[in-house]
């Protein structure tokens, strides 16, 4: 099936664009075959986002059917209208000796000799492609045997309603049907031959017996340590430095990255982020070589300097993390966009897997810094947002929920405050809950930064100014601010 994508031929002279299903079944009637897909407007949403899977649903009107998924592929095809005629000529009858032709000379006369032409036209370009290359006879039906020996008989009436029913529907009994609430992690044949786990420290842990459910994580040797642990790290692993080599980062990055933890040891990713103005992929090689990650206690999710140990530093205190989240008083939370909306969850099977091998382009560095998948990030949009990692009175953070570092809160209270506390009731021992700050500071901090966001919002809407769209903006298209600090980021997730 072929789909038209654009206008048809322009005054230019450029052909038509078409995309293309590979549909796994025999069409008999196109519009059903349109109403397993999804229809036309759920084809047209598919096709608009880039990492969507096309689902076929065999049984569109039975909500337990199970989707198999297509994956999509550039492609440089043509479409061809082919079209072969026939002409038809008559072989001229004669008689021999005036004798009639017999049977099968008459047959032979009535012959037609045919001549064929084919004519075929360019209609346009394929320029991408849907093939469903996974599983699809996992279903799970409806059926249920009522009594031995009996067949077996479908129950989705009794299920599914079939509109508004009355309250008395949810009272009548009803047959023990649980679906599974999923078949397979994953959709497409994979190559296992019962191999076993390789000999590592940490899948050595796992019973030979048990198949590895989840795939272990790509940590781009960085180091993580835990608040319980002794020691810390005081030198990277060996692949660490060799990484940055392979993936052709200079010196220069190398020591703009060392100048900042000479300046402060403990630093979070987004920070880095806007200070060195590095990417995320860059960092994500960088840090390993510099630093180990905190992902427990008051210190969590921030890099810490090798050989440096905040735990036995009293000093360490005003580089703690303070997680604050926005309040729902006074309608404040319902001015900022949530890190994640669960509105626009997609389901894991409906997006094409994010490490799957991707087409290696080659781009000119001179139109702009490329990834790794060759598109172009957008780095002028996360440049200097100061507002990513520091707190200053007339500021709405850009999320509800935001990772600080005291030392990036620029509220003359709150630094009032914590240096009170650090000289009148400090912990003598950092505890991993507090740190090296007294209980209860953190919640007065809370209540600061929040009465500040609600002056600030009240005195933008009496003035009639709102918020800024940049600092309502979504992440349902970019990625979070407070992403970069989480565990999942840093391992690579």
């Amino acid at each position: 099936m072929k789909m038209s994508h654009g206008s048809g031929f322009s005054g230019t002279g450029k052909l038509r664009q078409f995309m293309c299903i590979e549909y796994p079944g025999l069409v008999e009637n196109v519009d059903k075959m349109i109403e397993t897909l999804g229809g036309i407007q759920k084809i047209s949403e598919v096709y608009c986002e880039d990492n969507r899977r096309m689902e076929l649903r065999f049984r569109p009107n039975d909500v337990y059917c199970k989707p198999t998924c297509s994956e999509r592929h550039n492609s440089t095809a043509l479409l061809l209208r082919v079209v072969r005629k026939r002409k038809k000529k008559k072989i001229v009858e004669q008689k021999v000796d005036g004798d009639p032709l017999d049977v099968s000379e008459e047959m032979a006369a009535k012959r037609r000799e045919e001549s064929t032409s084919i004519k075929t036209d360019l209609i346009g370009v394929v320029h991408t492609t849907y093939k469903f290359n996974s599983l699809c006879d996992f279903q799970y039906v409806p059926l249920v045997s009522m009594e031995e020996g009996q067949p077996l008989m479908c129950v989705y009436d009794q299920l599914v309603p079939r509109g508004m029913e009355k309250a008395d529907w949810l009272n009548q009994p009803a047959p023990l049907y649980l679906p599974p609430a999923a078949f397979t992690r994953m959709d497409t044949p994979q190559d296992y031959r019962y191999r076993r786990e390789g000999n590592t420290e940490s899948k050595s842990k796992i019973p030979q017996n048990i198949i590895s459910r989840t795939r272990q994580r790509r940590t781009h040797f960085a180091l993580f340590h835990s608040f319980k642990d002794e020691e810390v790290p005081r030198n990277p692993l060996p692949g660490a430095m060799s990484q940055i080599r392979v993936k052709f980062m200079d010196s220069a990055l190398y020591q703009g990255l060392r100048n900042e933890f000479e300046k402060r040891p403990i630093w979070s990713k987004n920070a880095l982020r806007v200070r060195l103005d590095y990417t995320k992929d860059k960092l994500k090689y960088l840090l390993p070589t510099l630093s180990y990650y905190f992902h427990t206690g008051p210190w969590r999710n921030l890099w810490v300097m090798f050989g440096y140990d905040p735990r036995k530093d009293p000093n360490a205190w005003i580089y703690q993390t303070f997680d604050y989240r926005i309040r729902q008083a006074g309608g404040v939370k319902t001015k900022v966009e949530a890190k994640r909306s669960y509105s626009n969850y997609v389901l894991p099977y409906k997006s094409t897997n994010a490490s799957k091998r991707k087409t290696s382009v080659i781009q000119s560095l001179h139109f702009g810094e490329t990834g790794e998948d060759g598109n172009e990030e957008a780095t002028g949009v996360d440049k200097n947002l100061e507002e990513l990692y520091i707190f200053r009175p007339g500021m709405i953070p850009p999320y509800r929920q935001m990772f600080y570092q005291y030392c990036d809160i620029q509220v003359p209270e709150i630094q009032k405050l914590l240096e009170e506390s650090i000289l009148s009731g400090a912990n003598k021992v950092c505890s991993e809950k507090f740190g090296w700050l007294p209980a209860g500071v953190e919640a007065k901090c809370r209540d600061i930064i929040s009465h500040l966001i609600e002056k600030t919002i009240a005195e933008r809407t009496a003035q009639g100014q709102g918020l800024d769209e940049e600092e309502l903006r979504s992440n349902s298209d970019t990625d979070s601010p407070t992403e970069g600090n989480s565990t999942e980021e840093e391992t690579g997730e």
